[in-house]
């Protein structure tokens, strides 16, 4: 057995999600699941392709180019020439992986050794750590502070910087914070990587949920090779379900990643990474998406105002970006006389549970500076956010 493996805690979104789905009354919160399906054009396209006489081989029943089917990566360019202004080679520098989680996987076995240092900002998206240490990776947590809206400081990263230094992994929009970096801040994370020879990660698989702050991607900044974009489906589309996901990069960093991606899964599903190709073509699609991150921020705004009327909630600004709320829970903790044994939003998360019937996810699941904090989803149905507000009140 692993004994890297066995060491890790469970997966503790996951662990709670879970048992929202062994108690069905209960208005599960923890995932970021958009209420909202794949696009027309996608579903009739897969249609077309999953289509034929029985018995019959077609292209798309055999396997993908391992960097991925070539409609698709031509796709992906394309928006990233829309969306970014930037040209994309579709042989050199893109790869497309089984989902955005896949990317990043993949990201850090091709950019690191074994023992080498991947800086996070703290608090992060909790897959990133336990990814990490089970490829023999050191993480290395930079603290930020709500003060400031978790901004993470070049100074800071600066301060944690070793010798085995490779890697920043930043997240824009994040999770769970909800922060955008800005271009100004993208493009000094850059500069800075540069001048110390690092990578930058940039998980921007929230992209299309920028609210105010224009989403950028290093990838668009980046001037030295080091900038790697890792993106996907699941949350532009609503279909985390198809793990449809890519990495963007260059030729020299995607050459060696497709090795990786060769050895590790061969390719991606074929029929659906043509029908995904048609989605991305789509500006019909194109202008579903754009409709529905209005409509998420209308109701998150919607959320975030009637969390505030729950005495010891307070007010919580609505997310620079993204569809979750990070709800500082400290005097919710103190009015309602929960005790903290493990942290306080542990400690609230439990009692929201169990005693409400509402499902989040504690902020220590994504580091330290999230112990006074809970992760909450608004990102679907209005029906499903007023029966969280209703039973948070009662």
């Amino acid at each position: 057995m692993n004994g890297a493996l066995r060491a890790l805690a469970p997966h503790s979104s996951k662990r709670i999600s879970e048992y929202a789905q062994r108690h069905p009354g209960t208005v599960d919160l923890t995932v970021g699941l958009p209420a909202f399906g794949p696009p027309r054009s996608f579903n009739e396209r897969l249609a077309m392709v999953s289509s034929g006489p029985s018995g019959s081989a077609r292209p798309e029943d055999r396997y993908a180019h391992s960097r991925g089917a070539i409609e698709l990566r031509a796709a992906i360019a394309q928006v990233y020439k829309s969306e970014q202004g930037i040209d994309l080679d579709p042989d050199s520098q893109l790869l497309v992986t089984n989902g955005a989680a896949g990317a990043l996987w993949i990201a850090v076995l091709t950019l690191t050794e074994p023992g080498d240092e991947v800086l996070l900002a703290d608090p992060a998206y909790m897959i990133y750590p336990p990814m990490i240490e089970l490829l023999g990776r050191r993480v290395v947590r930079v603290p930020t502070s709500p003060a400031d809206g978790f901004l993470l400081h070049v100074s800071d990263l600066n301060k944690h910087l070793t010798q085995r230094s490779r890697v920043i992994v930043v997240n824009s929009p994040g999770n769970p914070t909800g922060r955008v970096s800005s271009g100004d801040e993208l493009a000094e994370l850059c500069a800075f990587a540069a001048e110390h020879g690092l990578y930058v990660v940039h998980d921007e698989v929230l992209d299309r949920f920028a609210y105010g702050i224009e989403h950028r991607s290093v990838i668009a900044l980046d001037r030295h090779g080091l900038g790697v974009a890792v993106n996907g489906l699941s949350k532009r589309f609503g279909m985390s379900g198809w793990r449809i996901g890519w990495m963007a990069g260059s030729p020299a960093v995607i050459a060696e990643a497709a090795k990786a991606h060769t050895f590790f899964m061969l390719a991606v599903s074929h029929a659906v990474q043509l029908a995904a190709a048609t989605a991305l073509l789509d500006p019909e699609a194109d202008n579903e998406v754009s409709a529905h991150a209005v409509e998420i921020r209308r109701r998150g705004e919607l959320f975030l105002a009637d969390l505030a009327q729950i005495p010891g909630l307070g007010e919580t600004a609505l997310p620079d970006g993204g569809f979750y709320a990070f709800v500082d829970v400290g005097e919710f903790a103190r009015l309602r006389g929960i005790r903290a044994q493990e942290s306080i939003g542990a400690a609230v998360a439990d009692y929201l549970l169990h005693e409400c019937g509402v499902a989040v996810v504690p902020g220590t699941a994504f580091g330290r500076a999230g112990e006074s904090f809970v992760r909450m989803s608004f990102a679907g149905s209005s029906e499903q956010l007023d029966r969280a507000i209703e039973r948070l009140a009662g």
